[in-house]
């Protein structure tokens, strides 16, 4: 059984992709912090720089490679003192192993926390959905650990992510989270439609478009999932899950 730790750990956010997801990853951390003084709240360091080259585009072949920025932000979260990072953009783990070998410090990987959070309910669902960008879902790491864990997955058609998901995206991205709502309940429902009984919210502009929306299944933000992993990565209940550089037990 982990213990906790007397001094939290520091945690870097890689953030700035957009920049309203780190914001909001900030929000669900301090939320999920046992705190009852501001001294017991987490260490956190954030880089938020929005002049990253979109990573769907770079993952599609369609664009430049992040990757050179993403990395001078991680080794800055690194010299500014952290013990460990996470990255606040889902399409931004295509490149985890690289941004990972960069530095010395682990990241801690969304979609490891995601699919930890799935495996943890008390009823455990049969077939997940997959909402996310088109550079996610090509980059498979959600479908890959989720098949890993005995877990069956569907995602949206070709009509469906252009109607809904990318729409839903387009909207949060252009501040009309009101505008967003209706493309993601057409999403939920599709989903649902076809045999989901939980849909993964696998990008961090959907669960802004979630926000009062309506879904025939339940819901899972991969975002919380990141946060309650990075408070207890701090706190030292858990040690470092997903892409490691020091080695493959990690580090506690």
């Amino acid at each position: 059984m982990k213990t906790s730790r007397n001094v939290p750990r520091r945690i870097g956010i890689l953030g700035g992709m957009g920049p309203a997801a780190a914001i909001d990853l900030q929000a669900k951390i301090l939320a999920a912090t046992p705190a009852a003084t501001d001294s017991e709240h987490l260490p956190i360091v954030v880089w938020n720089l929005p002049q990253v080259p979109d990573r769907v585009a770079a993952v599609l072949g369609t664009g430049p490679s992040p990757v050179a920025a993403m990395t001078a932000g991680a080794r800055a979260l690194e010299a500014a003192g952290c013990e460990a990072f996470a990255v606040a953009c889902n399409t931004a783990h295509y490149w985890a192993e690289e941004l990972a070998d960069a530095v010395g410090i682990p990241l801690l990987h969304i979609a490891d926390a995601a699919v930890e959070a799935i495996a943890r309910r008390p009823l455990p669902p049969m077939r997940i959905g997959i909402l996310a960008t088109r550079g996610t879902l090509a980059a498979a790491f959600y479908g890959t650990r989720l098949a890993q864990r005995g877990f069956e997955w569907i995602a949206p058609t070709e009509d469906e992510q252009a109607r809904f998901v990318d729409r839903a995206i387009e909207r949060v991205k252009a501040g009309d989270i009101e505008g967003a709502r209706a493309p993601f309940e057409g999403a939920a429902a599709a989903l649902a439609d076809r045999g989901a009984d939980l849909i993964l919210m696998a990008c961090t502009e959907l669960p802004l478009a979630a926000g009062g929306a309506r879904s025939p299944v339940p819901l899972l933000d991969a975002g919380q999932a990141l946060a309650e992993a990075i408070v207890a990565y701090s706190l030292g209940f858990a040690t470092a899950g997903g892409t490691k550089p020091n080695g493959p037990e990690g580090i506690s």
